[in-house]
């Protein structure tokens, strides 16, 4: 648990299991105390209009977070100027609270979302993170901001590190 008691849970959103992804991941989880779950490890299939897929790790792991979390730290790559996949499609289902599980849906609002992005180089775009804001506020949860953490020769420097740290600090 980080000082300011906020209890957080990072979303590894990566196709490589172990890569720099995981990396970032584990380093703010040092840093700030938090849980980690792995999309690549859940069993999370695409948004389904007529919902056959209720039965995956989607709801338990949405329900896992309001239950035991106060904010959502989304730690994806930067592939073709997006996000990753298994976040696309972990967003994409927030449209089952929406509709049959509206209940649990309305149970975001009041709590937090964040987004850490990383790369090999430092280049991304600020606007990167507007599908995660505008989902958050969508959602009625606090957007507490984006950063981004390049990857130097399979290590985060202390600038990054750094970065980490106010993101967190944003928590407050």
């Amino acid at each position: 648990m980080n000082s300011n008691n906020t209890r957080i849970l990072s979303l590894i959103g990566s196709s490589h299991k172990n890569g720099n992804t995981t990396l970032v991941a584990k380093a703010f989880a040092d840093i700030s105390g938090s849980a980690i779950a792995d999309l690549g490890q859940k069993d999370i299939s695409y948004y389904d209009y007529d919902h056959k897929n209720r039965n995956d790790d989607f709801l338990p792991l949405i329900k896992d977070f309001i239950d035991n979390y106060d904010t959502l730290v989304i730690v994806t790559p930067i592939y073709w100027y997006t996000m990753s996949a298994e976040v696309k499609t972990f967003l994409d289902r927030i449209s089952d609270l929406l509709t049959i599980e509206k209940e649990t849906g309305r149970q975001l609002r009041g709590k937090s979302m964040a987004l850490i992005s990383q790369t090999e180089g430092d280049f991304f775009h600020e606007w990167f993170a507007e599908p995660i804001k505008l989902t958050a506020e969508y959602l009625g949860m606090d957007f507490k901001g984006h950063v981004h953490v390049s990857i130097e020769n399979g290590a985060i420097s202390g600038t990054y590190i750094k970065r980490l740290k106010e993101l967190l600090n944003m928590f407050k």
